[in-house]
């Protein structure tokens, strides 16, 4: 594999950790600004209203995301054969996708700071395992993008 083979998978693997690890950095001071009592819960009363909103833009952002994602990638299969502009459309779609897991769950953490509600954490906990799955590896954009292995090294 040459030096500049692999860039875009590299890029992409750091841009999917450092968006998740800031996902469980906030849930952990979240936690724990909770658990110390750092952080009083004044929004009790909208508690059964952020649950609601709060699953219809997790059920939303999962759907969409996984919807834009899919579209973005036919779209790439038949419309552009080289591997480059394959793989910036890649990019491109899984920022889409992770952007719409990330933000319903970064939304449950804060509605888990207002309210006290742990569902919310355990929502964001769901989330967060989504997006986990959703990690650029090599052999599934091989099958995402149908490419050979010489097309992956120019990945």
């Amino acid at each position: 594999m040459s030096e500049q083979s692999g860039n875009t998978l590299r890029g992409l693997q750091i841009i999917h950790k450092a968006m998740l690890l800031g996902q469980l950095a906030f849930a952990a001071v979240a936690f724990f600004l909770k658990y110390s009592g750092s952080f009083p819960s004044g929004y009790n009363e909208l508690d059964k209203t952020l649950q609601v909103v709060a699953l219809v833009l997790s059920i939303g952002g999962f759907f969409t995301g996984a919807s834009l994602f899919k579209r973005k990638l036919q779209g790439a299969m038949t419309a552009f054969p080289d591997v480059k502009t394959k793989a910036a459309v890649y990019r491109n779609a899984c920022i889409v996708q992770w952007a719409f897991l990330e933000g319903p769950s970064l939304f449950c953490i804060v509605c888990f700071l207002l309210v006290g509600n742990y569902a919310f954490l355990a929502l964001s906990a769901a989330l967060m395992l989504v997006f986990a799955l959703t990690a650029p590896v090599k052999l599934k954009i091989m099958l995402q993008l149908q490419l050979s292995e010489e097309e992956m090294d120019q990945f």
